[in-house]
């Protein structure tokens, strides 16, 4: 049984999916639930095209607590959640927190790229994959009818 769940959100539909699933999950174990986004840092090509790096870091941060404040308002009230919002690279910011916290579960969405596209892409699940000490609920994007 998990007794304190990590989910991480970007508020894509898989990511939703997976707040779903860790709802259920902390609902049926009485389990502590935490919510997390990470802002990413703003990418210095933003330069190029005449936005100032610190500008369209204020956007990503308001993106992210808008995006933390959706997931959690999603949350039923007899599911207590708890809010981290990250920032940095979401990977690296999931494995710090998960150690910081003393998790036993965390949840991600998955967008199913693919190994090819995931391989020259990069993947937050891969990352946590590998450097997380705890289980790893990987949730697909809902698909139609097989």
């Amino acid at each position: 049984m998990f007794l304190n769940i990590l989910v991480a959100t970007d508020g894509s539909p898989s990511a939703q999916r997976a707040l779903e699933y860790a709802v259920d999950l902390a609902r049926a174990g009485n389990a502590k639930l935490t919510v997390m986004t990470v802002a990413p840092p703003a990418s210095f090509y933003v330069a190029l095209a005449g936005i100032s790096s610190d500008t369209m870091q204020g956007e990503i941060d308001t993106w992210a607590g808008r995006t933390l404040d959706e997931a959690v308002d999603a949350v039923p009230e007899e599911v207590i959640a708890h809010r981290v919002q990250g920032a940095g690279h979401p990977g690296p910011e999931i494995v710090r927190e998960l150690k910081r916290g003393d998790y036993d579960l965390v949840v991600l969405g998955s967008r199913g790229r693919g190994r090819t596209q995931e391989g020259l892409l990069g993947s937050v699940n891969g990352y946590v994959h590998f450097h997380a000490r705890v289980p790893l609920l990987s949730v697909p994007e809902e698909t139609g009818p097989p």
